[in-house]
């Protein structure tokens, strides 16, 4: 009865966590529907619109009014929703809060299921709590590394485009329309904000917060140095470009170089967990202390929480930057 019912909290957990990745997707066929839908109503309208229809992104943290307000107030809810702003995601701060609070009380029911321990039960339900928030930092991550990724070759498209005789606003514009997501993104806000009127060093740095990468933010300094003092842009952005490049090259030799030791760390990591597992399936009543005294559920928890660290520590050392 208690595996049943494991199963049944297990497969919850699962359909909650299905259920968030559903709503939080966004592709780029919805983006090009949900456009085409407002320019038809534009011209149904009688409304005529120049150049692509872009829409804005809701700026709600719940749709609770008296909760919004709340959250409004607090400084961690307000980085969370820049957070979520950063990876792109269909999904509010309270949304994000309740996905968390279902998938932490889903993993604490089916864990306490199979252990009379309240801290494993509890330990589960924070991991599986957690698992949301990881979510949206990986998806920011995957995000920026695209961004950095394009970065060189839109450099190029706007230095190519001043070298021709192109405004620094129509290079902008330029990149919006060539490149892809997210630069073209970034870029079509960045020169929105200058067409309403914002000054550009004030766009600039808009996009180098909405972006928070060193590359991108010595690619606005220079820009706005060269602003200020005069000089061949077109020239900059090309050397910028090749900087860029460079370090992409430097970061792929470290790679390579590191690659056995990176194995033979995650080997290492991986030791421990795979004999534990072969042991108690070739002879389970060796290793039944471990997995049904208490004693061994203590030392199976701290065996587990000295295993992360030392992951953590080793992929701190691996961790080269440049």
């Amino acid at each position: 009865m208690a595996s049943i019912t494991f199963f049944i909290f297990l497969f919850c957990l699962f359909a909650t966590y299905g259920v968030f990745l559903i709503l939080t997707r966004r592709t780029e066929e919805q983006r090009a529907e949900m456009t085409q839908r407002f320019a038809d109503a534009l011209s149904y309208s009688g409304m005529t619109s120049d150049g692509q229809v872009r829409l804005g992104r809701e700026e709600l943290m719940s749709e609770i009014p008296f909760i919004d307000r709340w959250l409004t107030q607090l400084q961690l809810a307000t980085k969370l929703k820049q957070m979520i702003e950063q990876a792109d995601l269909q999904l509010t701060v309270m949304r994000l809060f309740m996905f968390s609070a279902i998938a932490g009380l889903m993993g604490t029911l089916a864990v306490s299921m199979l252990t009379p321990l309240f801290l494993i039960a509890l330990g589960a339900g924070l991991v599986a709590a957690a698992i949301p928030f990881l979510h949206v930092l990986y998806k920011r991550k995957q995000r920026f590394n695209k961004f950095l990724e394009d970065l060189p070759e839109a450099l190029d498209l706007m230095a190519r485009s001043l070298a021709s005789g192109h405004a620094f606003a129509e290079t902008l514009s330029i990149v919006a329309d060539e490149m892809v997501d997210p630069i073209s993104t970034e870029f079509r806000q960045t020169y929105e904000e200058n067409r309403l009127g914002l000054p550009f060093k004030i766009a600039l740095d808009n996009l180098a917060e909405r972006v928070p990468l060193m590359d991108l933010r010595l690619c606005m300094t220079a820009i706005a140095i060269q602003r200020e003092t005069g000089g061949n842009l077109a020239e900059i952005l090309e050397k910028v470009a090749m900087t860029i490049r460079e370090r992409f090259r430097i970061l792929e030799d470290l790679r390579t170089l590191t690659t056995q030791s990176r194995i033979s760390a995650w080997v290492l990591c991986g030791v421990p967990m795979f004999i534990a597992l072969a042991t108690t399936f070739v002879n389970p009543d060796y290793m039944s202390v471990l997995w049904k005294d208490p004693r061994g559920h203590k030392l199976a928890a701290a065996a587990i929480i000295m295993q992360i660290l030392g992951m953590l520590v080793v992929r701190k050392i691996l961790n080269i930057k440049i």
